[in-house]
């Protein structure tokens, strides 16, 4: 896989977007269980979506992978730092 079509969830961005979206990631910093509800919610209404990433309050990201198209969400993962957030690459996601 070399392109990712990477889309924020809140952005200005048109359904149709998340709905091609291979990452959607949040902005807004949210409690841990709203972050992983909110996670989850995203992971089956966007069947397209591999990756979904939601900052928690006080910092970091709670990250759900789907690893087959039929699995369900993984367990939440923790260590992404929003300091390092935005140090990828590919350069800051879109809509930043």
């Amino acid at each position: 896989m070399s392109d990712l079509l990477v889309v924020a969830l809140d952005g200005g961005a048109a359904e149709v977007w998340r709905e091609c979206a291979d990452v959607l990631y949040g902005t807004r910093p949210l409690p841990a269980t709203a972050a992983l509800r909110l996670s989850a919610l995203v992971l089956r209404r966007y069947p397209g979506a591999v990756l979904v990433l939601v900052p928690r309050l006080g910092g970091g990201f709670v990250a759900l992978v789907r690893s087959t198209p039929a699995a369900t969400p993984t367990a939440p993962r923790t260590g992404l730092s929003q300091g390092l957030a935005g140090g990828s690459p590919a350069g800051p996601g879109p809509g930043r």
